[in-house]
């Protein structure tokens, strides 16, 4: 949860993205059904641990990837300018972000273009993000 969270701090502090989408309807988790659209969603995909030099190291370096799904209603290149407003929030970022100690995050990969009844369009870009963990 904590690379979410420091995903998430990174979304909502950035001003260009809140212009598209508003900062409560950018959401650790699922975007619930119903939500006027456009939403951003922010999943847990998986943790590695980097390994501990020291046993008894007040934390460890993990890597956690964190997906983050845009969706929008009607245009389709809504998705693609909310997932570049993302990158730009993200990439290449480091610091404490929400008492989450981030080393780095970066961009991994992006998903496939996804179409919904209504119109619907949905993209995901997965990051990395490196942080201590405490032990």
């Amino acid at each position: 949860m904590s690379a979410v969270k420091a995903i998430r701090t990174l979304l909502v502090g950035n001003a260009p993205l809140v212009g598209l989408v508003e900062a409560a309807k950018i959401v650790a988790g699922t975007v619930q059904q119903g939500t006027v659209l456009p939403a951003i969603g922010i999943k847990h995909i998986g943790t590695v641990a980097l390994g501990a030099i020291d046993a008894q190291a007040e934390s460890s370096l993990v890597t956690s990837r964190v997906q983050v799904t845009a969706y929008a209603k009607g245009y389709y290149g809504t998705t693609k300018k909310i997932l570049e407003a993302v990158r730009k929030a993200c990439n290449y970022q480091r610091g404490n972000l929400s008492g989450v100690d981030v080393v780095s995050v970066l961009i991994d990969m992006d998903g496939p273009d996804l179409e919904y009844d209504d119109a619907i369009h949905c993209q995901s870009t997965d990051y990395m993000v490196t942080f201590h963990r405490p032990n």
